[in-house]
């Protein structure tokens, strides 16, 4: 008989009246059934709660949380999932329907992995999709716009490639909850970037397998996101780079922490951010192969 892997999906959401049923019901739509769907609602004060329990009774356990952020959100989830493996689903995002199966092939030749893959952006508002998210490159002001989302991952054991570039976001991450709490949970300090920060934790230890094929779908939509926050982008930047920089001097060479130095103090003179002197500073005591550690 065919061993069967459960799986516990972790959705952390705040305010999402407008996206929780399409999300939740993405999950289960599977053609390989969770285990269990935990949604951590993280304080919401609109009607995201009245909708689980109205439609989901019996069918997702819901743990709530006072204002804590995305991260303990999906620590409470990892600490009360009774499956043996995790996948992670943003409230307001959706899976694809043969995602998890898809990954359960991969899992199946290393049970200790971690898999990830590509998406689908869809673009649900008038305003232009961010060029860090555009792949072709274009802007187009239509909604419902969709456009193929590659991240140009690696398989195998990745921490180099990680290191620098990001390539796994929660909503196609898998893996067992042995991994999660090996690491020591997410860092709930993480302003954003947070599953950079989770991806590098776990490629120091565990093998990766990537998927070049679409496993969710990435909504863009009016309302605050982290990816829209451009405070939060920089603090995510430079938390992780302060985070990291032995390793990326490790891993990447001298030039590889001075590059990633070039392409803060550029992002905070997009943003107009004060910070760029302090970068620009970095960068080159980096030309110089100098580095101040924290």
């Amino acid at each position: 008989m065919e061993e069967k892997f459960k799986i516990s999906t972790v959705i952390p959401t705040y305010n999402r009246q407008r996206t929780i049923k399409r999300c939740i019901d993405s999950v289960k739509g599977q053609t390989y059934a969770v285990f269990e769907i935990i949604v951590v609602d993280d304080g919401s004060t609109d009607k995201t709660l009245s909708i689980i329990e109205k439609e989901y009774q019996g069918v997702v356990r819901v743990i709530k949380q006072n204002h804590k952020g995305a991260q303990a959100a999906r620590n409470a989830g990892i600490c009360a999932a009774q499956g043996e493996y995790i996948a992670f689903l943003d409230s307001d995002d959706e899976w694809l329907p043969d995602k998890l199966e898809a990954q359960i092939e991969k899992l199946k030749a290393n049970p200790n992995a971690v898999i990830c893959g590509d998406g689908i952006i869809q673009q649900d508002w008038t305003g232009n999709i961010p060029k860090a998210y555009d792949t072709t490159e274009r802007k187009n002001k239509n909604v419902g716009a969709k456009r193929l989302f590659r991240l140009r991952g690696k398989s195998g054991y990745v921490y180099k490639e990680i290191l620098s570039v990001s390539f796994c976001l929660f909503q196609a991450l898998l893996t067992s909850r042995k991994n999660l709490l090996d690491i020591g949970m997410l860092d709930e300090k993480v302003p954003s970037y947070q599953e950079w920060d989770t991806a590098i934790r776990l490629a120091k230890k565990y093998e990766f397998f990537y998927l070049h094929k679409p496993l969710f779908v990435y909504h863009l939509h009016d309302g605050e996101t982290i990816s829209k926050n451009l405070q939060k982008d920089v603090d995510g930047l430079e938390y992780l780079y302060e985070k990291y920089q032995i390793e990326f001097i490790d891993q990447l060479g001298s030039r590889g922490l001075t590059k990633k130095y070039k392409e803060l103090m550029d992002k905070c003179l997009q943003y107009k951010d004060i910070r760029a002197l302090k970068y620009f500073g970095k960068y080159i005591l980096g030309r110089m192969n100098v580095f101040i550690f924290k």
